[in-house]
């Protein structure tokens, strides 16, 4: 699996250089290697990474829009350029599928003029539920479209069966990166979780909700529930632990208070002859959540989720309050990133074959096509003997 990996970042990363450097040649040095980031004052033997590159980690500067920096941003900063360009052509063809995505992404002025309308049937289906019930389906219509749920449900491979695929079902519904931030002593993530219910209460006023604040602790303290019952990292690398077969019946037994026959169906994964629960007593705990939290609580808590799913296409006010917290508060980004460069990321993590169809087409011509397969060959019989 390590060697797999190894294998796909190399790729990964060199059909960028070729294509960089058949434009334009190595950027550093003969070989593209930096001596002069090196710090020779430092014994290999005894830290190797400050001696290879020392003197570039003490004189680099992290970009205002980035929480990190180094030669894959420097080539994903030249991917973005180069997409960039195919797509501003390609705005200008109505009717092109990206083109008509980016530029619509770009349209600030018309995401000002229609404010929360395209979400509005959303959160109306979720202020109109009836009942839990009635509040888990449209939940689960909403998994669908992007806007996570209170839990993790999709397909995957079979861990243990690799040639077959399985429903599988994971702890999830918080919004915070870890259990951690909601429950652990520590004064950093004390600030954050009052940021974060800062943030809450600032989308609650700007959807016209009253009464924000005390909402946005409410939804905070449901999201707390959730963590507490969440596994620790540790445990989630467990292989053989986080491998548990459920059937259809197991839930409404194993773990009772949340409507799993009506939120499965609305999934389109109902009666399966089993499934893969990742954290059991997680998703126990979570129903519980579920079935004690009044239900004003959680249409709070649904809405909120769409807004924070879709505020980089919601007017600025939105977008700005996300990028302060998420951004800022949790990444330490000073500053967000040009309208472009997130259009073109949306705009490629929606419809990336469309586009790299495109930016193979200009970018990657058959003589890089030939180096590639050339490094392929290298290094599978590189690692040959570790396979």
């Amino acid at each position: 699996m390590r060697v797999s990996r190894l294998v796909s970042t190399i790729l990964a990363s060199t059909i960028a250089v070729t294509a960089l450097a058949a434009q334009d040649g190595p950027r550093i040095g003969t070989y593209g290697f930096d001596t002069k980031g090196m710090d020779t004052s430092v014994k290999p033997g005894d830290d190797f990474d400050r001696f290879a590159s020392g003197t570039w980690e003490k004189t680099t500067e992290i970009p205002a829009d980035r929480a990190s920096w180094g030669m894959f941003h420097v080539l994903q900063d030249q991917s973005l350029a180069q997409t960039h360009a195919i797509l501003e052509e390609s705005a200008k063809r109505p009717g092109t599928k990206i083109g008509d995505f980016y530029a619509a992404y770009m349209d600030e002025a018309t995401i000002a003029k229609k404010g929360l309308t395209p979400v509005k049937p959303w959160l109306n289906a979720i202020a109109g539920a009836k009942d839990k019930s009635a509040l888990a389906i449209e939940a689960a219509k909403l998994q669908t479209k992007g806007v996570g749920g209170l839990f993790g449900m999709g397909v995957t491979q079979d861990s243990k069966a690799p040639d077959t695929y399985v429903v599988m079902a994971a702890q999830s519904g918080t919004s915070l990166p870890d259990r951690d931030y909601y429950l652990k002593d520590d004064v950093k993530l004390a600030a954050i979780r009052t940021a974060y219910q800062g943030y809450l209460t600032q989308l609650l006023t700007l959807a016209g909700e009253s009464n924000a604040q005390a909402r946005a602790a409410a939804v905070f303290e449901f999201e707390k529930a959730l963590a507490t019952a969440h596994w620790s990292r540790v445990e989630n690398r467990d292989a053989d632990k986080t491998y548990n077969k459920w059937t259809f019946a197991d839930f409404e037994t194993k773990a009772p208070g949340y409507p799993w026959g009506q939120a499965m169906g609305a999934l389109g994964v109902p009666k399966q002859r089993f499934y893969i629960v990742r954290q059991p007593s997680a998703v126990t705990g979570e129903a519980k959540a579920f079935a004690d939290a009044p239900l004003a609580v959680l249409k709070d808590y649904y809405m909120l989720r769409v807004l924070k799913s879709y505020a980089s296409v919601l007017p600025k006010p939105f977008e700005q309050a996300d990028f302060a917290f998420t951004g800022t508060v949790l990444s330490g980004v000073p500053q967000q990133q040009s309208r472009w460069k997130r259009a073109v990321s949306a705009t490629s993590g929606s419809l990336g074959e469309e586009v790299g169809k495109l930016y193979v087409a200009r970018y990657f011509p058959p003589a890089s096509k030939a180096e590639m397969d050339k490094l392929v060959v290298n290094v599978r019989a590189a690692m040959h003997d570790r396979l």
